[in-house]
């Protein structure tokens, strides 16, 4: 029982000073969303949705899969039928 309430009491305190600066001074919560951070903006960090779409408007019109792999491969939007 002692270790219980300690435990208890550990990570209520724990949460407590890790929330300070949002609880008790009303400042934003971190942005942690990859494509609306201005840090990571600045440092060219993109999320993976994004640069894939990049890579997929980059290759437009390419080849990029020549379809021999199977029926599916001919589905997945990059096999271009010539």
């Amino acid at each position: 029982m002692k270790t219980l309430f300690a435990a208890i009491l550990f990570v209520g305190a724990a949460v407590l000073l890790l929330g300070v600066n949002i609880f008790f001074f009303h400042r934003p919560f971190p942005d942690g969303e990859i494509s609306t951070n201005p840090e990571m903006r600045k440092r060219g960090i993109k999320c993976a949705k994004q640069e894939e779409l990049e890579l997929l408007r980059a290759q437009k019109g390419k080849k990029v899969c020549d379809g021999n792999y199977s029926d599916a491969c001919a589905s997945c939007g990059l096999y271009n039928k010539e």
